[in-house]
């Protein structure tokens, strides 16, 4: 359903992430994607993203795969940038467990990012391309402005998978494309994927019927920061009565 953690009036948050395929030299949007479901994997593009990402040392490590959490019914600002309706859809916990993570924007120029640059300048010398540090630095952007050009993509709110990514029918929540196109998605790719089509310029009553006939995601957290029958979680307290991230358990209620 639309909205976020079983609050279905949160309707600014999203429980997914997408991923809009494009056209690409001579080969449509939609023969990408049908591409990218017959192998079974999304592939990083040939450019380093991230904090690191004029590290020569470092470029591969930096390479990701990129997705969106803004949510279902908010996404023609997105597919008027990516110019196109195509794309797969996952859930959040299925991301964070295949390594993904959301990307931290620390505006240039602020104290946070003076941090970070002092960290990052520890780092270079003496030089360790091991440092657990660079894993980090894929999902580190920088929004400002920057001479005559203005990097602000925050609204785009960003999440990250370092290298490809792989996935079978039954990790695909969803799939993107102009509703014209429906049946001939369904007559190509629907016996391994069985998963709902969605145009991400329906209505938001139409993409809540198609997210109806869906399981309910999984709410697990992958990542537990606390083992709660040893210690109390330090999260638990800004999540009263809802689901906490830090150990995903039902927090109990103020």
């Amino acid at each position: 359903m639309l909205g976020y953690r079983g609050n279905p009036a949160w309707r600014d948050m999203s429980e997914y992430v997408v991923h809009f395929t494009r056209d690409i030299d001579d080969r449509s949007a939609s023969e990408t994607l049908y591409v990218i479901l017959d192998a079974g994997r999304l592939e990083p593009g040939p450019q380093p993203f991230g904090a690191a990402r004029k590290l020569d040392a470092l470029v591969d490590s930096q390479r990701v795969v990129c997705f969106s959490e803004v949510p279902l019914d908010r996404l023609d600002r997105l597919v008027a940038r990516r110019g196109s309706r195509y794309g797969i859809g996952f859930t959040q916990p299925w991301v964070i467990q295949a390594g993904g993570a959301r990307v931290w924007y620390v505006d240039r120029d602020s104290a946070a990012h003076t941090a970070f640059q002092e960290l990052f300048s520890q780092r270079l010398s003496p030089w360790d391309a091991n440092d657990p540090f660079w894993a980090l630095t894929p999902f580190v952007d920088f929004p400002g402005e920057y001479g005559d050009t203005s990097y602000r993509f925050e609204w785009e709110r960003e999440w990250r998978v370092p290298g490809s990514v792989e996935f079978s029918p039954d990790n695909v929540a969803f799939l993107f494309g102009p509703e014209e196109a429906h049946s001939e998605m369904v007559e190509k790719v629907g016996s391994n994927y069985p998963c709902p089509c969605i145009d991400p310029l329906w209505p938001d009553d139409r993409i809540q019927e198609a997210l109806a006939a869906m399981p309910v995601p999984d709410q697990t957290f992958m990542a537990v920061a606390a083992d709660t029958a040893e210690e109390d979680c330090p999260y638990c307290d800004y999540y009263p009565g809802d689901v906490c991230p830090g150990c995903g358990v039902l927090a109990p209620s103020w």
